[in-house]
């Protein structure tokens, strides 16, 4: 399982694994058997994909309530929420299951001999997480509020979609017949976006807010804070460097197409977002 970092800045990993219907076409060889394997090729892919599951792993970087004018009047008189970083540093933790998807591309390549050839791809793929989870652990201020104060606290995760460019470098066993195992590695960038959204909502009693314990107008920020509701919702995005792993095999229709099945593993830096 990966992580995703979410913070009113949300950071998460997602890797995944593809297998796709490969159909490659070929500029019609020449004449010598040794350029029958060489020249520029062009090849679409469409399947199916699974993301893996992924833990979110939170952090506020809004003030606390404590300090916020509008829930207590008084919040000047508090000790830090006057300071120009006023953030509560609270953070939570959240659970996803893995995920499906679809995955469309299409490469450009060369291939330099028998053995070997270089390819640059772009494809888009896109994951259906539609999960709300409840919020399992949290630290800080947070850790005491879900004893209580909070009554429900969750996130969601709705789809994930990336646009990916890559080169990959392409091995292929040059064996006899019409099956041309391959296998590949590859680097790219991948621009990804998440939608992403939040629920808090408070105990309706104002008799279960920590928030306000030793405030000088406690009773007042009980009050105001009771049976409140924070949320969120958004698109959320961020580009990634990523690396993919390929192997498959193709079968040669003819001598300037193919068909094939291919599958990826594809592995990004954590997904960051500090909105």
């Amino acid at each position: 399982m990966d992580r995703v970092f979410v913070t009113h800045r949300l950071a998460v990993r997602i890797c995944a694994a593809a297998v796709a219907i490969a159909v490659s076409w070929a500029a019609a060889p020449e004449a010598s058997a040794e350029e029958e394997r060489s020249g520029f090729y062009l090849r679409g892919d469409l399947g199916a994909n699974l993301a893996s599951g992924v833990v979110l792993l939170g952090k506020s970087n809004d003030r606390a309530s404590r300090c916020d004018e509008f829930i207590n009047p008084r919040y000047a008189e508090i000790p830090g929420c006057t300071d120009p970083d006023r953030g509560s540093a609270a953070g939570w933790q959240t659970a996803f299951d893995p995920a499906y998807g679809t995955l469309a591309g299409l490469a450009v390549g060369h291939r330099v001999s028998d053995w070997f050839r270089m390819e640059v791809e772009t494809f888009h793929r896109e994951s259906e997480y539609d999960q709300t989870s409840p919020v399992a652990s949290a630290t800080g201020d947070t850790a005491g509020k879900l004893e209580g104060e909070i009554v429900r606290a969750e996130d969601r995760i709705g789809s994930v979609s990336s646009r990916n460019v890559f080169v990959n470098l392409v091995f292929d066993l040059p064996l006899d017949g019409a099956l041309k195992p391959f296998a590949g590695l590859g680097v790219g960038v991948s621009w990804t976006e998440l939608d992403y959204g939040d629920l808090w909502v408070r105990n309706a009693d104002p008799a279960k807010i920590a928030t306000a314990s030793g405030l000088p107008n406690e009773e007042e920020v009980r009050r105001n804070l009771a049976g409140t509701t924070s949320s969120k919702q958004g698109e959320l995005s961020d580009r990634l460097t990523a690396f993919q792993a390929l192997a498959g095999v193709d079968w040669e229709v003819n001598e300037t197409a193919s068909l094939g099945v291919q599958a990826r593993y594809v592995r990004s830096d954590p997904f960051e977002d500090r909105t």
